[in-house]
């Protein structure tokens, strides 16, 4: 019998989801003289992220809970050999291999892990597997923490909850709202100083590719020292060239909104112009650049400010707009997806 996490997100098509994590009684494990541990959370992230079958879109590591929009792609992993399954699994797990195997895992033991097919098929579909994906990056960074404190115990709450993003408004908007969270919590006044925030990965790719368009109108000599301090090796080619986030033009989701393509210069503008409005907090400092944008979306910019400058907003059994809701309801079987986003209501005709 399917679970119930299993029964709200379309396994034959997976889509976005709003992943969050707590730490246990909503403390500030990751906060204070913790603040150190948000780097851990990020950096094994990233790292998670170019293991499994996934792509993750946002995300912002806060001082008591993390948020990841994240696709998971089982058909992509589907397609990796037996090896390529144990060499991902032994970066993501090595407290699970042989007794005595630490650091690098030697090519004798991923090749013995390799020849056993049904180690190799359970090990895939965990690979394409949002709660082992989950488990991937919470298990982690509780061991180290509880290592670093003396003791044993929860370092975060039971289960994560998830929220199923069913179009291109709903996706758009909680990337948004996560990118968003320091800006709210006022631990950060500008989007490109929101420190563990996937909108602040953007930012420095955008910034590294306009230092190496500039690099390339310079001398040879000169070129490479432009292109030294930025940390690049060679000119990107694009804003997002480096970046281990997915790309903006691979963040679609849903009908009939799946043509509202966004660009990268398109989204950080987007969060920007909203960051402004969210700290000036006033109906009258909504900048205009807001309005085009959201009506390739059909959102009224008056509903965004409120939602995106409120807590809690992005939960229910599914986000979208009243269409999108009624397909995911048939397709559960039930005769409504509660929404609990004001972003959605539906308004009176």
């Amino acid at each position: 019998m399917p679970s119930a996490r299993e029964r709200i997100i379309d396994l034959t098509n997976p889509g976005w989801i709003h992943a969050i994590n707590r730490c246990v009684r909503k403390a500030y494990l990751a906060g204070g003289k913790h603040d150190h541990r948000r780097q851990w959370v990020e950096d094994r992230l990233a790292s998670i992220a170019g293991a499994f079958a996934c792509e993750v879109a946002a995300y912002a590591v806060m001082s008591n809970h993390v948020h990841v929009v994240v696709r998971m792609d089982p058909d992509a992993a589907a397609g990796w050999s037996a090896q390529e399954v144990a060499e991902r699994w032994c970066r993501l797990f090595h407290r699970m291999l042989p007794k005595g195997v630490d650091g690098q895992v030697p090519a004798a033991v991923v090749a013995h892990l390799a020849s056993d097919s049904g180690w190799v098929i359970e090990r895939r579909k965990r690979l394409g597997n949002l709660s082992w994906f989950m488990r991937a990056l919470s298990e982690d960074i509780a061991r180290r923490a509880n290592r670093e404190d003396g003791c044993t115990g929860r370092f975060w709450e039971g289960r994560f909850m998830s929220v199923p993003l069913l179009d291109q408004a709903a996706l758009l908007a909680c990337m948004a709202y996560v990118d968003l969270n320091p800006i709210r919590a006022k631990t950060a006044d500008r989007p490109e100083r929101s420190a563990h925030t996937g909108v602040r990965q953007r930012v420095r790719a955008r910034q590294r590719h306009r230092m190496g368009q500039r690099a390339t109108q310079e001398p040879a000599a000169r070129r490479q020292a432009i292109l030294a301090r930025a940390g690049l090796k060679t000119t990107p080619t694009s804003p997002e060239d480096g970046l281990w986030l997915c790309p903006l033009a691979r963040c679609i989701n849903g009908e009939p909104l799946a043509q509202a393509r966004f660009s990268a210069e398109d989204y950080l503008t987007l969060i920007d112009a909203t960051g402004r409005a969210l700290r000036a907090g006033k109906r009258g400092a909504i900048p205009s650049e807001l309005a085009p944008i959201l009506a390739r979306l059909d959102l009224s910019v008056e509903d965004w400010i409120a939602t995106l400058s409120g807590w809690r907003c992005m939960l229910g059994g599914a986000l979208g707009h009243v269409a999108s809701r009624v397909t995911e309801a048939s397709r559960r079987g039930v005769e409504w997806v509660r929404n609990r986003c004001p972003l959605f209501v539906a308004k009176a005709g």
